[in-house]
């Protein structure tokens, strides 16, 4: 038995000599594709006036205010990227928007746990055992159970309507309410996470996304909690314990954040680290997306931004009479009686507000912006005279000259080319209409000498018959 067992430490020794120079050269790998990230633009920061803010590690980040829906951080948030587990945010929503937590049930079924493979999260369900979609929804969020979702996604997709099993009509949901919630840059084939290469989001989608869960404090409630256990089932019987995986959320650790209230983490090789946090100091409630993290710096990122946002913004009530003025100025009436919001840097004044109209699924909006950025959204209705067309106040009457001269610098080639071709077409049809003159000219020519000639023809022979009718009397 010792002989055994120094074989096998000799040859587990041997294995990670060979493997140590490699896992070496892998980190440093990491952290190479890190730095390069790092030195990506932040578009937010392109914005004049506009607060500077930090510099992240990772590809595409975003943080948004949930209340205006402003974005108040913006690196390649529209960039598509791999989810990885935070796809589980939408799978939870889903759940809450069409099942009851505390009556409905959760079958877990053979196609559950068949897809998995080793070293993917889960906690161990086995087909036919039956919890709680309140149980579910812990798995899901706190343990990032992956056959948990799938199960939950099943038995969803049940109560939808369309067509195809109930796992097919959930993604289908996922993906139509993605549309709904303003999404442009997503696609669902899974309800987990899992590595599938039509599976994808943006920062921006995701942000969006993640905004409705503080609609839903039973959501919140679930994400808040440390520790939690699912209880004996009718096929096991021992309890199944799980912890927070959001380390912003843990007290205990070095990464805690007082004002996180939610989030979602993820992970794969080929969608690197993601990380959905929420955050509500009590005047914000923010959400934040990082995406396609190399090395260990999501949360010190999540850390910075967040901190910049609080910071240097705040969301204050739309004063009516430039609120007045802003629906004036584009001729629609508010929809709804509701306070309206915006998210502006600290120093400036409501007075620098801009607005324009535009649409969201079908229903009209006016846009108040700054610096041409949407920094807060009202419902509208408009006259038939105005309806449907895009138009900026009078305040922004300097944004159309700005937007045009915008446009035709981005295509200035496609511009000098119209140009050109439009010049010779102008050359050809005047050489056409000259050359058309010219024959014209001739025409006419020709014909007035051969009018001539006939004029000249019958004089002469006039002359000749009265030359012979003098010589007859003679």
């Amino acid at each position: 038995m010792k002989r055994k067992m120094k074989k096998i430490l000799s040859g587990m020794l041997c294995i990670a000599a060979v493997l140590m120079p490699a896992t070496g050269v892998m980190a440093e790998d990491v952290e190479e594709q890190a730095k390069q990230a790092y030195e990506l633009p932040v578009q937010s920061n392109e914005i004049e006036n506009w607060p500077q803010g930090p510099s992240v590690y990772g590809k595409s980040a975003i943080v948004i205010d949930v209340d205006t829906n402003a974005v108040l951080y913006a690196k390649n948030i529209d960039d598509k990227h791999y989810p990885a587990s935070i796809t589980k945010i939408m799978t939870a929503l889903l759940a809450a928007e069409n099942g009851n937590l505390e009556t409905d049930k959760v079958l877990i079924s053979q196609d559950s746990v068949d897809f998995l493979q080793a070293g993917d999260a889960y906690i161990g369900m086995r087909p036919g055992e039956e919890i709680s979609l309140k149980d579910a929804l812990y798995g899901v969020l706190l343990a990032s159970a992956n056959e948990v979702s799938h199960a939950v996604a099943e038995n969803i997709g049940e109560k939808l309507e369309g067509t195809g099993s109930g796992y097919e009509k959930f993604i289908q949901a996922m993906n139509d309410r993605a549309d709904e919630l303003g999404a442009t840059n997503t696609h669902f084939v899974n309800s987990y996470g899992l590595q599938e290469e039509e599976h994808y989001t943006s920062a921006h989608d995701m942000a969006l996304i993640s905004a409705e869960v503080f609609r839903h404090p039973e959501l919140l409630e679930i994400m808040q909690t440390y520790e939690y256990t699912i209880g004996p089932t009718n096929l096991e019987k021992e309890s199944r314990t799980f912890q927070q995986r959001h380390e912003m959320l843990c007290t205990w650790n070095k990464h805690y954040y007082e004002y996180c209230v939610g989030g979602k983490t993820g992970y794969t090789d080929e969608a690197g680290n993601t990380l959905i946090t929420l955050a509500d100091n009590g005047k914000m409630r923010l959400v934040c997306v990082e995406m396609e993290t190399r090395g260990q710096h999501i949360y010190d990122d999540t850390k910075n931004i967040l901190d910049y946002a609080f910071g240097n913004f705040i969301k204050q009530e739309v004063d009516s009479t430039v609120l007045e003025q802003a629906l004036k100025d584009n001729h629609v009436t508010m929809a709804e009686q509701d306070q309206v919001y915006v998210s502006l840097p600290k120093d400036v004044a409501q007075e620098k507000l801009q607005s324009v109209t535009g649409e969201e699924n079908g229903q009209a909006m006016l846009y108040l912006t700054y610096e041409r950025t949407a920094v807060g959204k009202v419902k509208s209705k408009c006259g038939r005279r105005h309806c449907g067309k895009s138009k900026i106040g009078d305040r922004g009457k300097n944004h159309i000259i700005e937007t045009v001269l915008k446009f035709l610098q981005e295509r200035k080639w496609i511009m000098i080319g119209v140009a050109v071709a439009v010049l010779l077409i102008v050359i050809i049809v005047i050489v056409a209409v000259r050359r058309r003159r010219r024959r014209s000219f001739l025409r006419t020519t020709r014909k007035q000498k051969w009018q001539e000639r006939r004029r000249r023809r019958k004089m002469r022979k006039a002359t000749s018959r009265s030359r012979r009718r003098r010589m007859k009397r003679w």
